[in-house]
């Protein structure tokens, strides 16, 4: 009888031993420990270690958000000339690869320039870290790399720079993400170029071209009285100064001119008439021409892909630069061809104060 008590005990004293141990047998058990994760293992040791006092650009300087190309230029630097330039994918298209240790960067818009940078061979692979003593690519020796940054008809016989990736990433042999500094300096000048690059395919991939804006009031437009009403003509106003027009004014129709037009083009109008060649060109985010205003314009076909471009030249004169503008009025196209149009445009020679003015009323016969 006692031994049967004292087993009943010690089996009821088991058990509030093991309810306490697991929370139980009423409200006033205590909690379970919180499990904390432990902390991040830290990112192993750059092979080719940043220093902390290279060059970057002011925090300021830069957009917050978005792909851009950052360039400064000291005084006396022959490839900047000087300047500072920022370049975004709303203003610029930007064209960057790798291949092996080499990238290529590629930026066109109002201005145009080509990077190319390349890792010592000793790297083996595309990574973060500070490269140095680099000359110039491609003639550089593959065991030290290189580095060059030219456009705009400017470049280096010989340049001398360094190279900082920051942040690349890549997937698939594939470059997805960039974060690079450089710095240069030509036929062995003590002036530098320097350069940031930030970069990713996502921000590439989502950046978005506006089609032509809003036609603008008090562009010009000729008087009523001073073209046909009916029928295709070119009307051209030439301002005295101007070297295209020659300070004169034509009127071509079918009666004094042959047309030929090209309507088969993507958002474009080539147009040749009476010895004059014009061709007008929209963004290259457009598959066809739109109503509207395409305005900042420079010559075709050296002109800024996200903006568009014109060029109006013959009879033997013709611009090296140009600036304007052209507006589309009224546009049709039929089965994904150019069927009629009406365009004006405004066209400055040489960065000249004189204009040449045209006007394009087409209809496909």
């Amino acid at each position: 009888m006692h031994t049967n008590s004292l087993l009943r005990l010690l089996a009821a004293l088991a058990l509030s031993v093991i309810l306490a141990a697991c929370g139980g047998g009423g409200d006033g058990g205590t909690a379970p420990p919180v499990v904390t994760a432990p902390p991040p293992a830290p990112a192993p040791p750059l092979r080719y270690p940043i220093p902390a006092d290279l060059w970057t650009p002011p925090a300021n300087a830069v957009p917050a958000t978005g792909n851009y190309v950052y360039l400064q230029s000291d005084a006396g630097d022959y490839i900047g000339a000087g300047r500072t330039w920022v370049y975004t994918n709303a203003d610029t298209m930007m064209t960057l690869a790798n291949n092996g240790l080499a990238i290529t960067v590629g930026l066109r818009g109002d201005e145009s320039w080509n990077g190319g940078f390349l890792l010592p061979s000793g790297a083996g692979t595309l990574q973060a870290g500070y490269f140095k003593g680099l000359t110039r690519t491609p003639f550089a020796d593959a065991a030290v790399g290189g580095v060059e940054w030219s456009g705009q008809g400017r470049g280096c016989n010989t340049i001398t720079g360094w190279v900082v990736i920051d942040n690349i990433t890549v997937s698939g042999g594939v470059m997805t993400a960039l974060d690079l500094r450089f710095e240069q300096h030509c036929e062995g000048g003590a002036a530098a170029l320097h350069g940031k690059i930030h970069w990713t395919q996502a921000n590439a991939d989502s950046a978005q071209v506006p089609g032509p804006s809003g036609i603008p009031s008090g562009l010009w437009t000729p008087a009523a009285s001073f073209v046909p009403p009916a029928g295709n003509y070119v009307y051209l106003v030439s301002e005295m100064g101007d070297y295209i027009g020659g300070g004169t004014t034509q009127l071509l129709t079918t009666n004094n001119a042959t047309f030929d037009v090209v309507t088969n083009l993507t958002a474009a109008l080539r147009i040749s008439v009476g010895g004059w060649s014009g061709n007008f060109v929209g963004m290259n985010s457009l598959s066809q021409l739109r109503e509207g205003y395409y305005g900042g314009l420079q010559r075709y076909p050296f002109h800024n892909p996200l903006k568009g471009g014109l060029d109006w030249s013959g009879n033997g004169r013709g611009c090296n630069t140009l600036s304007g503008w052209f507006v589309v009025d009224k546009v049709t196209y039929k089965m994904a061809e150019l069927s009629a149009i009406d365009l004006r445009f405004e066209q400055h020679c040489e960065g000249a104060p004189a204009a040449l003015h045209g006007v394009v009323h087409w209809v496909k016969p």
